[in-house]
């Protein structure tokens, strides 16, 4: 995130005030002095801690409380005396995950000189919804304190939530409100984001006759050389011609009237474009990496209502190997939820009736009891009520494969066959189910394609050797692309497991001991086992 580098000194009246701003967490890895984190005491207990690698401050919350419970945890900066030089609080805030949690950040003053009495901060003067933000990039924000000149007052961040959320704040600081205002209160994509579209609004604080710059571009562009609109005479701006899941960014200038010149070049405020969803065509392989195309593509019902339904995960190093795994994964449930019921649907798939296909499905669960439950079918919507065509498999009482570090490696494989009577759009439905905390279910890949024949299976030609140098098991098959791969030692202890995608491929076995192993290679449904030394 980009940091302002021009340090000013506040200077403030009160003899307790330590302020100093900007603020912008840089020092690490403690609080900054003069700061104070605290909660409401409800719930499991959170604070806000800094950020070591992008320095700002970020408080996550993932207990699911009773309904009627809030938590609400607090960041307090030091005393500060409010003048006409300072009277314009500014800071950087976003949500960091996209769907809606039902959280907010309200924004709190208190004039009392206790820093941590929580009945102090009777006044709000900001709150900010997490549909306010974009989930991920941080966002310009300001909010007007000249009410409180000739005080010194205390200014809380407090995220108040009953479901599991994450926020960050960065670069805290309190300026002159300039003569001619800046640009606040921004929302991306209200009226929605499109493959080439998106639509900006945002709040003037000048009032009538103010007219806005917009200049945008991708992310990390340098200003002066993207796109510019010039004197925008609305508070809104529809963007268009741009790229599909594409990261974009943009700074917005008001130019002000009666001669008060223009606000600062305000941004960045980022955004980024839908996924085209008529990438999924047959074959298709999901691996869930990327969560623009899961929100834009799959559909996903909460049908226990408990709030909590099928997410995918990014950022999750399972195996300690500083490379993320990536898949979907469908929340533990609430202990209280009789039955967990959650479902997730692939985006429309065009089949021909008559054909068969084949579902490889790799999965395997944590935490809970755990004894979660999994089936699959093919559907003609994305709904639970809809007409189900053909059923996968139903996997009940599934217990964890490995520990965390093997999770992916030691999942679970599901290969199934069906076919359609009628040509036309359909879907993969997986259903989660299980009693409430019986474990988050973790789906790691999701691969269609046409099903060939015995006959298909056997023309092809099938080899395979070890590289001694490079200590790697290279596999070639002449027609069809490899599914997966399961090495074993000769004492039947299985100790590699990974998807295929290729007609070639190379498998890096240099942490394997020396010695004999077995390795099960599976081509459509079928599969090939071979011996082979490594040495």
């Amino acid at each position: 995130m980009k940091k302002i580098t021009l340090l000013l000194l506040t200077l403030c009246i009160s003899l307790v005030s330590y302020a100093q701003f900007p603020e912008s967490f840089d020092g690490g890895p403690n609080i900054p002095a003069g700061w104070a984190v605290f909660d409401n005491g409800i719930g499991t207990t959170w604070s806000w801690t800094v950020n070591d690698t992008d320095d700002y401050v970020s408080v996550r919350w993932s207990e699911v409380l009773p309904a009627g419970q809030i938590a609400e945890d607090w960041i307090v900066t030091p005393q500060i005396a409010i003048t006409t030089m300072n009277n314009l609080l500014t800071f950087d805030m976003t949500d960091f995950n996209a769907p809606d949690f039902g959280s907010e950040v309200k924004v709190r003053v208190s004039t009392d000189p206790t820093q941590t009495n929580i009945a102090g901060f009777t006044d709000i003067v900001f709150t900010i919804d997490e549909l306010d933000t974009n989930g991920g990039a941080f966002q310009p924000w300001s909010v007007d304190l000249s009410a409180y000149v000739g005080s010194s007052i205390y200014v809380a961040f407090v995220m108040e939530n009953n479901d599991g959320d994450a926020w960050g704040l960065d670069n805290v600081d309190f300026v002159e409100i300039p003569s001619c205002a800046d640009p606040t209160s921004f929302a991306i994509g209200p009226n929605g984001i499109t493959l080439t579209s998106v639509d900006v609004a945002w709040t003037d604080p000048n009032g009538a006759g103010t007219v806005f710059d917009i200049e945008y571009g991708e992310l990390g562009f340098t200003l002066g050389t993207g796109t510019i609109v010039n004197d925008i005479a609305a508070t809104n701006y529809d963007i268009t011609g741009l790229m599909p899941d594409t990261n974009y960014e943009l700074y917005i200038t008001a130019n002000c009237s009666g001669g008060n010149g223009d606000s600062a070049q305000v941004g960045p405020v980022g955004f980024l474009t839908a996924f085209d969803c008529t990438n999924y065509t047959i074959p298709s392989t999901e691996v869930f990496d990327n969560n623009n195309a899961f929100v834009n593509c799959y559909a996903t019902e909460d049908a226990d209502g408990d709030g909590l339904s099928w997410i995918t995960q990014q950022d999750l190093d399972l195996d300690g190997d500083m490379i993320p795994e990536t898949f979907a994964t469908n929340a533990n449930g609430d202990p209280a939820t009789v039955m967990k019921d959650d479902w997730m649907f692939s985006p429309p798939l065009a089949l021909v009736g008559g054909t068969t296909y084949e579902v490889t499905t790799r999965y395997n669960v944590f935490s809970g009891t755990p004894n979660a439950s999994l089936e699959a079918f093919i559907v003609d919507a994305t709904s639970s009520t809809a007409t189900q065509l053909a059923t996968l498999f139903s996997n009940t009482g599934i217990v964890t494969q490995g520990d965390f570090a093997t999770l992916e490696t030691m999942a679970y494989e599901e290969v199934n066959t069906f076919s359609v009577s009628n040509s036309g759009d359909y879907h993969i439905a997986y259903r989660s189910f299980g009693a409430g905390d019986s474990g988050f279910v973790l789906m790691f890949d999701s691969n269609i394609d046409v099903s060939l024949s015995v006959a298909d299976f056997e023309s092809n030609v099938f080899t395979h050797n070890y590289n001694k140098i490079s200590k790697t098991l290279n596999l070639d098959s002449s027609d069809m692309a490899m599914t997966n791969i399961e090495i074993y030692s000769i004492l039947g202890q299985a100790v590699i497991s990974k998807p295929l995608s290729s007609t070639s491929e190379s498998i890096n076995v240099s942490s394997l001991n020396d010695g004999v192993y077995l390795a099960k290679v599976n081509i459509d449904g079928y599969s090939k086992t071979i011996r082979f030394v490594k040495n």
